[in-house]
C-alpha cells in the first residue's frame, strides 16, 4: 500500500495553521493570461474559480444555487454564467431549473479559439 504523500499549502495560501486543504484548484499561466480571462468580470472570474473548486478536478460537474447564493446574489450569477459560457470556459449540459435540481455544467476549452 502507498502512503499519500501531503503537501501543504505555505501560511499565505490557506488559512489551516496545519497547511492542509480538502478542496483546492490547480490553473495554468496561459489561461490566466489569456485575453479573455483578463477580460472576465469580476463576478464571473470568482464564479469560474468556485466552480472549479466544486468540481473537484473533473470536467463536468454540478453547481448548486446554494454554492453561488454565498458569492453573490442570483441575478449576477446568472449574468457571470452566461458570460463564462459566451467567453468559452464553460458549457450548460444540463438545465435543471424546473427539476429543481442543480445544473450540470462542463468546462470547455472554446476560449481557446475565440
Amino acid at each position: 500500500m502507498h502512503e499519500i504523500k501531503k503537501n501543504p499549502f505555505a501560511p499565505w495560501e490557506t488559512k489551516n495553521n496545519d497547511g492542509t486543504e480538502k478542496r483546492y484548484f490547480r490553473m495554468g499561466a496561459t489561461i490566466m493570461a489569456s485575453e479573455l480571462m483578463r477580460r472576465l468580470s469580476s463576478s464571473a472570474f470568482k464564479i469560474y474559480c468556485y466552480m472549479r473548486i466544486e468540481s473537484g478536478g473533473n470536467k463536468s460537474f454540478k453547481f448548486p444555487n446554494a454554492k453561488y447564493r454565498d458569492y453573490m446574489s442570483k441575478p449576477t450569477f446568472f449574468n457571470a454564467r452566461d458570460e463564462l459560457v459566451r467567453k468559452g470556459f464553460i458549457d450548460v449540459v444540463q438545465n435543471n431549473k424546473n427539476l429543481r435540481q442543480a445544473n450540470v455544467y462542463a468546462f470547455s476549452d472554446r476560449w481557446r479559439t475565440l
